[in-house]
Parts: C-alpha cells; structure tokens; sequence
C-alpha cells in the first residue's frame, strides 16, 4: 500500500486488508498499527471449476433482465448479468450442495441447488414479476424535522474504498433512524476518482436481524456521476422515489456493472463508526473499523397514518 503523508516522497507500509481498501498518511498508520494484526497464509489448493453461462429473462414479457444479481448464497462466489442479461460464472464442486440465486429487485427470486443447476444445464433462467405493497403515508408537515443521517467527511487522513471491481461487492454505512424518515437525498465526500465517470446501484436494506438484511426498495436506483464533481460534496435527489425508513438501516453502493482500470476512494473517518461490506450479492456482511463520507438528508416524521394495501 501506498501511504500518503501529504509530504513529498510518500512512504511504503505494508498492505493492509480490512475488507475493503484503505489509504491514510503515516501517522494515522501508526495510531492504528497497534490495534490492528494481520496474518496472511498462503496454501497451495487444487480447485475444480467450470464455467457456466447463461441468461436471465422475465417471465411475462421473455425480455432480458440486465444487472440481475447471481450468487451462491453464504458465499463470496457470484456475479452481474450484462446489460443483456447475460451472466458467467464459475461453479466449484465444492459448492455442489449449496444454492445458486438470481435476483434483482422488482422481480421475485429464483433459487436452484448448484449440482441440479449443473447437471441441468440451464441457460435460460426466467424470474416472475414481484408484486409490493405499498404505504401510503399522510404527513403532518409542521410536527416534522429535519434529520441527517450518517457524518459528513472532509478529512484527509483517510481515504477508503471498494477493494476490487467484483461485481455484486458492496459498500456502505448503518443508520439508526429513531423514528420514520422519508428520504430527499443521499450525499458521499469522495477524496479520490481516476475514472472519468462512475455508476453505481444504490441499496436500501432494513435490519432483520443479526447482520441480516432486506432490501426495501421497489426500484432500481443508479447513482452516476463524474471525476469533474469530486471537489463537492456529491448529491443525488431522492424526492422522486418516496423511500421511508425506519429503524436500523444499511444504505450502500453496488458495483453493478464493469468500471474498468481506476479508482474510487471516499474521504474516512476512523474513530467514529464502521463501514459495511460484501463481496457478493450473496456473501456475508463484514464490518471494518473507519467510517466513509456517505449521508443522507430526510425528514424525521413525528405523526403519520398508514395504511396498507396490495396493487
């Protein structure tokens, strides 16, 4: 890894991998060096892989599906379907008894054992049209406030971000609401970007339990933006998609589709909360210590009536 200090000859410190990259000057090193270990083991394995591809499409309509989510649940193995819905992945017979799902939101999930899916040789996978329940919501607009979520970042000290360019990998922060909030934007300091422009899916999971999550979106939302915006705060309104949360949230970003050679790191603060990853749609939710330049903007709403009802 390489360190900058914000002197002129950077120094050299050995890699450190927290499930997602890091980048800090010298002394912020050696604040955390001590609180930190790291052990890396290296053993030589033979794995048995094949590729599979395929496509998935809707049910309804036969149409293709692009940034279909595709993985083995429980597992760091997966991938993204194409803009044409095309996907490939590699299947190690060591997860012959674990299931592959397909997913996106709007559409409900397809989930296959992985030896039924080999053997099967399904190319075509077709996944049904979700149907949501709605919320409707009468807001007294004078018993609300105005709330932020998340800390807004400037420092230098510390600059993190994907660790790769795994389609699927996640990246972003946990929220305790308090209350209901409707959202009107999401902001992010970014400190680095070597990409020209950069798009990414954002994701919106309500707490179930322990580390578990739900997605609670009812539509893909695609937040871009340029190398050019970075010297601002970057804002991206959400007024238009009438989101409500509650409670614990995690709000991230997903690698949705190929970046290409680059960079993207937000600005970072360590000592204040974690940061929440994935490397998959379907691996676990890990946590490392630092807290990127991600926020939103919402009203707290202290009276609402609801009322439920099926389209």
């Amino acid at each position: 890894m390489i360190v900058d200090n914000g002197r002129s000859n950077p120094k050299i410190m050995p890699d450190v991998s927290i499930g997602f990259n890091v980048l800090f000057d010298f002394w912020t090193w050696l604040k955390i060096k001590a609180g930190l270990s790291f052990s890396l083991l290296f053993i030589p394995v033979t794995v048995f892989c094949q590729s599979f591809a395929g496509k998935v499409l809707s049910s309804d309509t036969k149409s293709e599906i692009a940034f279909a989510n595709v993985g083995i649940i429980g597992r760091n193995v997966g991938t993204v379907t194409d803009q044409s819905g095309n996907f490939s992945i590699e299947l190690d017979n060591a997860y012959n008894n674990d299931s592959i799902r397909f997913s996106i939101i709007g559409y409900e999930s397809k989930s296959y054992k992985v030896d039924y899916f080999k053997e099967n040789s399904i190319k075509n996978v077709y996944l049904d049209p979700k149907s949501y329940f709605l919320t409707e919501v009468k807001v007294y607009y004078h018993k609300t406030k105005e709330i932020i979520l998340g800390t807004p970042v400037v420092t230098d000290a510390l600059r993190s971000g994907f660790e790769n360019n795994s389609l699927g990998s996640e990246l972003g922060i946990k929220v305790d609401t308090k209350g209901e909030v409707k959202l009107e934007d999401i902001n992010f300091n970014v400190a680095i970007c070597t990409y020209d422009s950069v798009t990414y899916r954002l994701n919106i999971y309500k707490s179930i339990d322990n580390m578990q999550y739900k997605n609670i979106l009812t539509e893909p939302i695609y937040i871009s933006f340029s190398k050019d915006n970075i010297n601002n705060v970057i804002t991206y309104n959400l007024k238009k998609y009438s989101i409500i949360i509650e409670g614990d949230v995690l709000i991230t970003l997903e690698l949705y589709k190929d970046l290409g050679e680059g960079r993207l790191l937000f600005h970072t603060q360590y000592f204040t909360g974690y940061t929440y990853h994935k490397k998959t749609s379907e691996g676990k939710w890990t946590k490392a210590p630092g807290l990127i330049g991600m926020y939103l903007h919402g009203q707290l709403i202290r009276e609402a009536r609801l009322k439920t009802k099926k389209l």
